[in-house]
Parts: C-alpha cells; sequence; structure tokens
C-alpha cells in the first residue's frame, strides 16, 4: 500500500542518523519500508509525506518511529566470554545498548555467582524494549544458552496464561536501572563506571558516528575500567584511545 520513494527514503534516513547515529544505506531501505508501514498502520495515517512531517514536528512520534527503526534481537548470556571482566570491587556497570534487559539481568546475575552486587544502569533509545525489560518476563527461548541451576535460582517460571515464560526475580531487577538513553545526544550519566558495555550497536554506525559515541562513552569510564563491544564489532580504524586487550575488550589506560 505504501512504497517509499528514493526522495522519501534520503530524508528518512537522514533523520533517523542525525537523531541517534543509525546509518540506513540503501541496502536497508526494505526494512525502513516495513519499520515505517508499521507505524503508518497503528497510526492510522494514510500517507508517507504527511508522517514525515509529523515527526519533524511531534518528539512522541519521533520515538515511536526510531523504536520501529531500531533492531533488537538477544537472549540471556549472549556473547558470555565477555563477562570475564566482570570482578569483584565493580560498584556501578553501564549497559548502554541494553535492548530488553536480558543483557545487564545477565551481568546481574554473574556478579551475584561472583560474590558480588553492583549497581547497573542500563540504557536503550527504543522505548518500547525498556519496558519488557522492565517487566522482566521472558519467553523460553530467549533463555536457552542459560544453565538449568541458575534459571532454578533467578527466574520465576510462568503459570496458566503465562505458562511458557519466565520472570527475574525481584532481587535481580532491582540491581538494574533501566532508561532511555540516546548515545549521541542526552547528556552522560553522572558518576564513573568500572565497565561499560556498548555491544552490538556499533555495528549500525559509520565511522564518524562510531567515532563519536565511542569517545563520550569513554569521559565516564573510570582510568583501567573495561569498554566491551560485540563479537562482530571492531573498533578498528575510528580514533580512540583504549588499548586493545582481547577481541571485543578494550582497557581505558589514560
Amino acid at each position: 500500500m505504501w512504497k517509499i520513494n528514493t526522495r522519501q527514503f534520503e530524508k528518512l534516513s537522514k533523520l533517523v542518523y542525525h537523531e541517534c547515529g543509525i546509518n540506513l544505506h540503501d541496502g536497508k531501505r526494505e526494512l525502513l519500508q516495513a519499520r515505517l508501514a508499521k507505524r503508518l498502520r497503528n497510526t492510522g495515517i494514510n500517507s508517507i509525506d504527511k508522517y514525515i512531517k509529523i515527526i519533524e514536528k511531534d518528539s512522541d512520534e519521533l520515538i515511536n518511529f526510531l523504536d520501529a527503526i531500531s533492531t533488537n534481537h538477544t537472549f540471556f548470556f549472549r556473547e558470555k566470554q565477555h563477562f570475564e571482566v566482570l570482578q569483584k570491587g565493580q560498584g556501578k556497570i553501564w549497559c548502554a545498548a541494553s535492548s530488553s534487559g536480558e543483557e545487564p539481568y545477565s551481568i546481574a546475575i554473574d556478579c551475584l555467582e561472583k560474590g558480588f552486587s553492583p549497581d547497573i544502569l542500563a540504557t536503550d533509545i527504543s522505548t518500547h524494549v525498556l519496558r519488557i525489560g522492565t517487566r522482566g518476563v521472558y519467553s523460553f527461548d530467549r533463555v536457552k544458552q542459560t544453565p538449568p541451576y541458575i534459571l532454578k535460582k533467578y527466574f520465576q517460571k510462568g503459570h496458566k496464561k503465562w505458562d511458557g515464560y519466565l520472570r527475574v526475580k525481584d532481587n535481580i531487577r532491582r540491581m538494574v536501572l533501566l532508561q532511555r538513553f540516546n548515545l549521541l545526544t542526552d547528556p552522560l550519566p553522572t558518576g564513573i563506571f568500572d565497565v561499560i558495555f556498548c555491544r552490538n550497536v556499533l555495528i549500525y554506525f559509520d565511522g564518524i558516528t562510531k567515532t563519536k559515541v565511542v569517545n563520550r562513552l569513554c569521559q565516564v569510564l573510570k582510568p583501567n575500567g573495561y569498554f566491551v563491544i560485540g563479537g562482530a564489532e571492531s573498533l578498528n580504524n575510528i580514533n580512540h584511545k583504549l588499548q586493545y586487550v582481547k577481541p571485543s575488550i578494550y582497557v581505558r589506560n589514560f
């Protein structure tokens, strides 16, 4: 019903890039088409041009649009090898692209298993996934890589209409503060963090945006603190002062 033309694609791509740094190159046209169609159906707006005018003025609908564009797929204990950086004495951890909560809750559980309980800030640009994280309810497919003893210790099994779902226990959820945060534009959180996880989001940025985001986040990373990115990501070919430790793991030594 709605077919995006080149002018509209370029305008929306520029808007998305400006607002959150996601680079929607031409290979992402079908993705944009599908996500845009969903917003048009949900709002009852029957014109792409009319919708563009709305999101240029309506900040609430702009957030809904960015929610729809953001790709969020994750599960508990994804890339668990990165958790080796978690050590006793770390008081503050930031998950800077937390999606629907699986990452920060996995980190909270790992820390408790190691005998300490840090404060964890979990942020994402998508209000939709943050609502999921706040509820802390997940289908079984999200815990497919979670050991059974961890499930028994830290999750509650759903019954009746919630059969097939698990809920993260309250003591885990209390360790995590979930907030909306734009990696490009929002004021940095107060305080200094021992570890910053920024996994599986840099892959959507071009070099300029990636450089800006990494260096912004490092402003609140303590000296000798760890900076962790996704396994499919790299900081090669961007300007940064982090020291490489091993794949996906860096340390601030300045």
